[in-house]
């Protein structure tokens, strides 16, 4: 196990390092044509102006975050587009309605009606279109702010041609879209594997609420980093999709958690995962009845989680107090763990960016990711435990099954092998054989050859039995020297040749082997020969024709 365990580890490293690899290498030559403009805007914020403004600096300038109902206005002159063929913009919006104008003309816009009316409008990458112009053009880009709190701190404005944008969006991105696109994948995968080993075992349904939130980890970061609407068109919904998987994720990390340690039977666990999953819900119930948007509610989601955070550390602090935390359970309850601290990783600079303080590094911002991937890793590690421990059960269940149900020195099935499978049989209506067999001379062979040369004598016939009969019908042995075969189907018409065989078998025995004299008696009877419910009255009249065929011998 323990090496199973190293090389998921190797592998795990092995991964990150390729995605680490790949981010940095995998870049397109065509970016070097990508004007990214940060400095020299002129800003309009409601009624105050500036000059010469660095958009990265622009929170600092303004002294605070936007509020619902501001004006935005950012103008850029000189801007070259006389060397690309289809010139286009790419900019952040958040909360807003936009327009963007090209030396004075209006060239796009999007939401104004959404903005006037009061609905809801999420946060996109924008790609907009621009007239091919020989000289340098002016930029105008107006923002109407429809949700307090959409910027604190603001994305550089970039042009380029459409192609080289999107390129420029996906390299950017790119470690994010390759954990995002690995995670739903991984998930989806792993979720149907393990509904094909559903069962009651808390394990497989840790797994597949393990295997949704991986899921939902990876829909959420495609939308948290504006990457869905690059590969498929959203129509408009990205941001509520983003808030939607992640106020999802409490009530599944409730699941997960429930199941690795079996709390869901507990009262207590049971009352507050409740609770939790329903405040976690409510926002989204909230928004599409268009009561409150989704967004606002941000800060419930938050304390929730924080509730859940604070109650799992309690309930692990007790179990570890208490010694009854396993090791798989402690592997992936490890793997939740990381996932959590990434979590207050990324929160600490959200909410520094939120205040204006700091804008979110790139770690903070690949911490959660990075945090998915770890619980992945325990994850797979907890079911490769699972898995052998499952082998090495059912191992044990098959050995004690067939010791229960095999004969102890033919290793044939036996009396209670015979009447299970006799009474599965009668629960359909189909025909049946039963074969009754009885050895000839075993007592006397017992008596006056020795026990060693009876069992010999078993274990022969038995031999010639199985060359027979298997695969052909059920054989047993229900007595000292009884045997039964039940044969179905198409093998019925063959029962005579089949006898006419065995006994062909046990004469060639007796001339390969002359110190024992091998023959059986044999009679046989069909189920419909019978018109009584009772599971042996087919069994007793082939055993009575097995005895006429013994005294007539």
């Amino acid at each position: 196990m323990r090496k199973r365990v190293i090389y998921l580890a190797i592998a795990f490293i092995t991964f990150l390092a390729m995605m680490y690899i790949g981010d940095f290498i995998v870049k397109p030559e065509s970016l070097s044509r990508v004007q990214v403009l940060e400095d020299g805007w002129y800003v309009r914020y409601n009624d105050i102006e500036y000059t010469d403004v660095k958009l990265s600096s622009l929170r600092k300038l303004i002294g605070n975050g936007t509020y619902k109902g501001d004006k935005l206005l950012l103008v850029h002159e000189n801007v070259d587009l006389s060397s690309y063929a289809s010139p286009a913009l790419m900019m952040e919006s958040r909360f807003s309605a936009w327009k963007v104008s090209c030396d004075h003309e209006e060239v796009s816009q999007r939401y104004i009606d959404y903005f006037e009316n009061g609905k809801f409008i999420g946060c996109e990458n924008n790609f907009v279109t621009l007239p091919t112009s020989d000289s340098p053009v002016e930029l105008e880009i107006e923002f109407l702010v429809s949700e307090t709190g959409a910027y604190s701190f603001y994305e550089p404005i970039v042009a380029a041609d459409y192609m080289d944008l999107l390129l420029y969006a996906v390299y950017n991105n790119l470690f994010i879209f390759l954990i995002s696109v690995f995670l739903i994948i991984f998930g989806i995968m792993f979720f149907v594997i393990a509904i094909g080993f559903s069962s009651s075992f808390t394990e497989i349904n840790m797994q597949m609420y393990s295997a949704i939130l991986f899921i939902l980890l990876g829909v959420w970061f495609l939308t948290q980093f504006k990457v869905l609407d690059l590969f498929m068109d959203s129509n408009g919904h990205q941001t509520e999709i983003e808030y939607i998987s992640l106020y999802l994720l409490v009530p599944i990390m409730y699941l997960t958690m429930g199941c690795n340690r079996n709390y869901l039977r507990s009262k207590l666990f049971l009352s507050f995962s409740i609770t939790g999953s329903v405040v976690a819900i409510t926002p989204i119930f909230l928004h599409f009845f268009n009561i409150v948007h989704i967004n606002q509610m941000l800060y419930v989601f938050q304390l929730d989680a924080w509730a859940l955070c604070t109650f799992m550390v309690i309930m692990l602090f007790r179990d570890s107090k208490s010694g009854t935390l396993t090791m798989p359970q402690t592997i992936q309850l490890a793997g939740q763990t990381a996932l959590v601290v990434s979590f207050f990783f990324n929160a600490i600079f959200y909410y520094l960016e939120v205040f204006g303080v700091y804008e979110q590094i790139m770690l903070s911002k690949k911490a959660v990711p990075m945090g998915a991937i770890c619980m992945v890793f325990a994850t797979l590690v907890n079911y490769q435990i699972y898995i052998s421990e499952s082998y090495a059960r059912q191992r044990e269940y098959n050995s004690l099954t067939h010791l229960a149900y095999a004969d102890g020195l033919t290793d044939i099935p036996n009396r209670s092998r015979y009447e299970k499978y006799l009474a599965d049989l009668n629960k359909k209506e189909d025909d049946y054989i039963i074969i009754s067999i009885d050895l000839n001379g075993l007592k006397q062979v017992n008596d006056k050859q020795s026990h060693l040369m009876g069992d010999k004598y078993l274990l022969d016939f038995t031999d010639a039995l199985e060359q027979t009969f298997s695969r052909k019908g059920f054989f047993a042995r229900i007595g000292g020297d009884e045997f039964v075969v039940i044969l179905t189907g198409d093998y019925m018409a063959q029962v005579d040749d089949l006898l006419k065989e065995l006994n062909s078998k046990l004469e060639e025995m007796n001339k390969a082997d002359p110190s024992i004299n091998r023959s059986a008696a044999a009679g046989y009877a069909f189920r419909h020969e019978t018109s009584t419910t009772d599971l042996n009255s087919v069994y007793l009249l082939a055993d009575e024709r097995m005895y006429i065929n013994k005294r007539n011998r």
